[in-house]
C-alpha cells in the first residue's frame, strides 16, 4: 500500500497520494513510517507548516524512530536550518538502511552551511558507500572541482560515464578541461 502511495506521488498525483497517506495513518496510527512518508511528501510540496505540525505530533508519539529523525533532518534542510539538519542526519548515519542517504544529506547540509571541508569528507564517504549513486558522485566531484582537485573529480566520475547522463558527462569534461587534459 505504501509503495502505491509513493508511486502515485512520484507520478505527480500529489493530492491523491497525500489523501491516501492520511488514510494510511488513520488505518494504522501506531506506524511511524506512515507519518514519515506523509511528512516527506508535505516537505516535497513545500507545505512546511503542515509538515512541521505532523512531525511534532509524530515525534511526540515515536521519539526514537529513526525515519522520523531523518524526516526531521529533511524538514530542517527545507527550512535552510543547515546546522540542525546536519545534527539530525548525523544521528541517522548509525542506521544501516538510512546510512547512505543520511551521509549524502549531511554532506549537502555542510555544503549549504559553507563548511566545504566537512561537506567534501561526507560527500566522499557517501560516494564510497554507494559508488554507483550519481548524486553522491556529482556532489563529491563538484566539491573536488571547487578545491581544484581536478584529477580526483574526474576519477570519481569516470566509472559512471557509461550511463551517458548529461550532468556526469559535463562535470567530467569540466574536470578534464581544468586539469588540462582532453576527454
Amino acid at each position: 500500500m505504501d509503495s502505491d502511495i509513493l508511486t502515485a506521488f512520484n507520478q505527480g498525483k500529489h493530492e491523491e497520494a497525500v489523501h491516501a497517506a492520511v488514510k494510511a495513518i488513520d488505518a494504522a496510527p501506531k506506524d511511524p513510517k506512515r507519518y514519515a512518508m506523509l511528512a516527506t511528501m508535505l516537505i516535497s510540496l513545500k507545505a512546511l507548516d503542515q509538515a512541521g505540525e505532523l512531525l511534532a505530533k509524530a515525534r511526540n508519539l515515536f521519539p526514537t524512530d529513526i525515519e522520523l529523525q531523518y524526516t526531521a533532518g529533511l524538514f530542517a534542510y527545507a527550512q535552510a536550518d543547515y546546522p540542525a539538519a546536519a545534527a539530525w542526519f548525523a544521528k541517522c548515519r548509525k542506521d544501516e538502511h538510512l546510512k547512505n542517504d543520511a551521509t549524502y544529506m549531511l554532506a549537502l547540509s555542510y555544503q549549504q552551511a559553507g563548511q566545504t571541508k566537512k561537506a567534501l569528507a561526507f560527500a566522499l564517504t557517501a560516494h564510497e558507500l554507494a559508488p554507483k549513486q550519481t548524486d553522491a558522485a556529482l556532489l563529491a566531484a563538484d566539491l573536488l572541482l571547487a578545491a581544484q582537485a581536478f584529477d580526483a573529480a574526474a576519477d570519481i566520475l569516470k566509472p559512471l560515464l557509461d550511463d551517458k547522463q548529461p550532468q556526469i558527462l559535463f562535470t567530467y569534461g569540466m574536470a578534464l578541461s581544468a586539469a588540462g587534459k582532453d576527454g
